[in-house]
């Protein structure tokens, strides 16, 4: 958990290969009110993902959430999960894995990567928009970015437990 002043500009960034995905999380963020205070870069492949972290190492610039699609072309979204938790300089950064794929398996294989929290994607747009709207709870109450807190209050919306 990283500890943030309510005025601050939250980065997250998009690791996600479908641009209409894209283009729904941006819409999500607007719907809940988030457009505001976070700022949202994306890369569109694993590799490019790999390449966006490097350079952000590079340029001193945060990151304070990763949103990690899983299947991707060119560098799996475990590789880039891998990378990421293998980095001391990245390895502190919050990764949530928001995918298709449904299997206890890949859910099991990336909290053993290191991923801070797993998520099948929202089957529709008001389930997106939920899951921005705990974000912002998350901020607003508790000051901060808690995966546990975000996870806690996305799922009791859907009214299941956790």
């Amino acid at each position: 958990m990283l500890d943030f002043d309510s005025t601050q500009c939250y980065k997250f960034f998009l690791v996600e290969d479908n641009p209409a995905e894209v283009r729904l999380i941006q819409e999500a963020i607007k719907e809940a009110n988030l457009s505001d205070i976070i700022e949202l870069d994306f890369a569109f492949d694993g590799e490019e993902a790999c390449e966006y972290l490097d350079t952000a190492k590079l340029l001193n610039k945060e990151i304070h959430l990763i949103l990690l699609d899983l299947n991707m072309p060119k560098v799996s979204g475990k590789e880039v999960l891998e990378k990421i938790k293998d980095d001391p300089e990245l390895t502190d950064i919050p990764v949530i894995v928001v995918t298709n794929s449904d299997y206890k398996k890949d859910m099991i294989e990336c909290y053993r990567l290191g991923a801070n929290g797993y998520m099948q994607k929202p089957a529709d747009f008001k389930k997106l928009i939920d899951f921005f709207v705990s974000v912002r709870k998350s901020i607003e109450v508790r000051h901060k970015l808690s995966i546990y807190f975000i996870e806690k209050e996305y799922y009791q919306d859907l009214d299941i437990a956790v």
